[in-house]
């Protein structure tokens, strides 16, 4: 009986490290993201939010030359009806882009049509298309990067155009 007490002790205390080990492993395997590298434009989706901000002010940091791009979607219903009423709301990211050092000329505006992914993607392609040879990087969040960087390779122009990254914060 001693014997089955410490096997099962044994068991036991494996059952974290062992449960850890294969939820990293399968994580690894659903969060797809490329390493970071040189990049003419680095952007972020629209969904980043302020992780996404603040992984584009070290990119930019570690790349100057790099300009930022800004996806713009289509104003809703509602933000046309507050601009009609006069009510003028912050841009939060070009503040904190600016608070990150990263100069208004900097910053190239994007249109992106409703913002959602299969927009946002068909945007950056469309960049890709205007602008031959340039290289980009992506940041989104880890839970978006494999279905993002699919659907932005469906849309990126495959005469010779490097393949745009997409890295996660």
């Amino acid at each position: 009986t001693l014997a089955v007490v410490a096997l099962i002790g044994a068991l036991a205390a494996a059952i974290g490290p062992v449960r850890r080990a294969a939820l990293r492993g399968a994580g690894q395997i659903l969060v797809a993201a490329d390493q970071e590298g040189p990049a003419d434009l680095v952007v972020m989706d629209v969904e980043s939010g302020a992780a996404g901000i603040l992984s584009i002010g070290d990119l930019h940091r570690s790349q100057p030359a790099a300009r930022v791009g800004l996806l713009v979607p289509e104003n809703t219903k509602i933000d046309r009806e507050l601009q009609r009423r006069g009510i003028v709301l912050p841009n939060l990211t070009l503040e904190m882009f600016a608070q990150l050092g990263i100069p208004s000329d900097a910053i190239v505006r994007i249109p992106a049509g409703e913002g959602g992914t299969t927009e946002t993607a068909a945007a950056l392609g469309e960049w890709g298309r205007r602008n031959p040879g340039k290289r980009v990087l992506v940041v989104v969040g880890p839970s978006h990067g494999r279905r993002f960087r699919r659907a932005l390779r469906r849309a990126w122009p495959d005469d010779g155009h490097p393949v745009p990254l997409v890295v996660t914060t």
